[in-house]
């Protein structure tokens, strides 16, 4: 089959990657921080002004894109995930948080062959399946050319996400007319079609985002309605355009921020947009790292194995429920005692009360609780099996909340010292700061000041004031906005870090990327700064801080680097 395949489809393959050679040699280098002037010299963008950015025209569809994508293209009643496992993994890019930066996306032979058996796989269920073609189908065309005509217009629409021109149709006919040597056991009609959609689905101009516009305008390169609308669908869903988004950029809604706006907030309201959030978060705020929570069993006995799969599931809904439950703001998601718990959870929260498998909302106690770094997951994920890990979870704070990297560690670092009597801070402030030694740089003045106010909390999360019989001293004064402050625990570190400007900008730099597919630049700046505070302020709640990104310029805009 797969020699038939390439066979019937090289010849419409070879035009589109034509194109997309053409396009790769002009990606630019979206960590690039400089714009350059017209003197050819790199100069740092106006203060205060908000502007597009370098990025990539030729974005691949990463594997959760593509599976969704297939899904809602052929209208499928499941995601034919089995079939993306197949695809070799992709590379994580360093330093970066998510799995969609469009500079580590790329097709290697491997995975070009997984996309070939895929293409000739489903179009083999759907052109042999007379309700899963049925539904593909444009009513009203007579005969087989028509309606074959039809086809490849509609449906070359959902495929390529934008309309086709003439040539293309015309490509996609003459393929539809060798269906028949083909597929010579099948009825033409349908080995015909047949063709086409492997034509389609190994197209890279389905399985890559392209984006052709090129008329410069004040200095950026406006993308076109149905580009648009292709950023907007990756972005909130995940996934192709639906027919509404594809109606708004056909009648020119999508040339005007506030039609960009109506269909930002149609999108987010859609149950697609809950997981690109939760995906969002889950990376924030290192859910996977949940799966290494294992507890010692003889210190911990009270705790089962499905510890790690309840905080996850609490993180989840925790998450959900403040961005679309209450319309919360990043704030809430520090200092919320609102959240949800099952009956291992309740347990080590101190709840009383019946609780069960399942989870329900319940509010924890303010004296000992503040928003999602007083929860399970990030505590006892952040801790090894017997106690808390205070350098891993300042580590955290530093790099997730506060944008601040911290360098790797030099290498042969020994293990922590037994306690001998000591509190865990004690045993980790000696073994770290000690004085003129290569980790007291660090760790005295930027990890262990924002990992120390959690000591109230043991390995697995639970309240705790003593430590090995000692009291716990969870104070601190870490580095927070350039400013030293002085917080007596977690509580106080929440309120702290909810309060102040550049942890929202961190925030809001984290959405950007996200939705972006690319690390931040400094064109970037002036958005960040403007989202920062009025997330800061109270203003903004996390749909509206999503909906900013999506209208900005620097999303519905090109740099204008890459043209002649």
């Amino acid at each position: 089959m797969a020699l038939r395949q390439r066979r019937w489809t090289s010849a419409l393959l070879a035009g589109s990657l034509s194109f997309l050679t053409a396009c790769e040699g002009q990606i630019s280098d979206a960590a690039n921080p400089r714009n350059p002037g017209p003197d050819g010299t790199n100069k740092p963008p106006p203060a205060g002004v908000e502007q597009a950015a370098r990025s990539v025209r030729v974005a691949r569809l990463t594997h959760a894109q593509w599976v969704s994508s297939v899904k809602d293209l052929l209208k499928l009643d499941a995601a034919p995930t089995a079939l993306a496992q197949s695809f070799r993994a992709d590379p994580s890019q360093s330093g970066f948080l998510f799995d969609n930066d469009a500079r580590a996306l790329s097709v290697d032979e491997a995975l070009w062959g997984a996309y070939q058996r895929a293409a000739a796989d489903l179009a083999g269920q759907v052109a042999t399946d007379a309700t899963k073609l049925g539904k593909l189908l444009p009513a009203g065309s007579t005969t087989d050319e028509a309606r074959a005509k039809a086809f490849v217009e509609s449906f070359g629409l959902r495929a390529l996400r934008r309309p086709l021109t003439a040539d293309e149709v015309e490509t996609y006919l003459k393929l539809y007319r060798q269906g028949p040597q083909a597929y010579p056991t099948m009825a033409a009609f349908q080995g015909g079609l047949r063709l086409v959609l492997e034509g389609f689905l190994q197209s890279p101009l389905f399985l890559y985002r392209v984006e052709r516009s090129t008329q410069a305008a004040d200095g950026k390169v406006p993308l076109d309605a149905f580009e648009v609308a292709s950023r907007l669908s990756y972005a909130l869903w995940n996934s192709m355009p639906d027919d509404a988004l594809f109606a708004a950029a056909r009648e020119g809604m999508l040339a005007r921020r506030e039609g960009v706006a109506s269909e930002a907030r149609r999108m987010m309201a859609d149950a697609r947009a809950r997981g690109v959030v939760d995906a969002y978060h889950q990376a924030v705020f290192d859910v996977p790292r949940y799966a290494s929570i294992r507890p010692n069993a003889t210190r911990f006995p009270n705790v089962t194995p499905k510890l790690a799969e309840s905080a996850a599931k609490e993180n989840t809904l925790f998450v959900e429920d403040v961005v679309f439950g209450r319309k919360g703001r990043f704030a809430d998601l520090l200092t919320s005692r609102d959240t949800f718990v099952n009956a291992e959870l309740a347990r080590i929260y101190g709840l009383t009360g019946t609780f069960t498998a399942d989870f329900v909302p319940v509010t924890l106690d303010g004296a000992q609780r503040r928003g999602v770094l007083t929860q399970v997951g990030f505590l006892a994920s952040h801790a090894t099996s017997i106690d808390p890990d205070p350098i891993h979870r300042g580590v955290f704070l530093s790099e997730h909340l506060l944008c601040q990297k911290i360098g790797a560690p030099p290498a042969n670092i020994p293990a922590l010292p037994a306690p001998n009597g000591r509190t865990n801070r004690e045993v980790v402030t000696s073994h770290t700061e000690a004085p003129g030694t290569v980790c007291a740089s660090c760790h005295a003045t930027l990890i262990n000041p924002l990992g120390f106010p959690f000591e109230n909390f043991d390995a697995v999360g639970g309240y705790r004031t003593t430590d090995n019989g000692l009291p716990v001293d969870a104070s601190s004064t870490p580095g927070i906005g350039g400013q030293k402050v002085s917080v007596k625990d977690a509580l106080d570190l929440a309120d702290a870090l909810a309060a102040t400007q550049s942890v929202h900008e961190c925030y809001a730099r984290h959405w950007v990327e996200f939705l972006s597919g690319r690390p931040a630049v400094a064109e970037d700046d002036a958005l960040v700064a403007r989202l920062g505070k009025l997330s800061q302020s109270g203003q903004l709640p996390i749909v509206d801080l999503v909906v900013e990104v999506v209208t900005g310029v620097g999303f519905v805009t090109r740099h204008p680097e890459e043209l002649p």
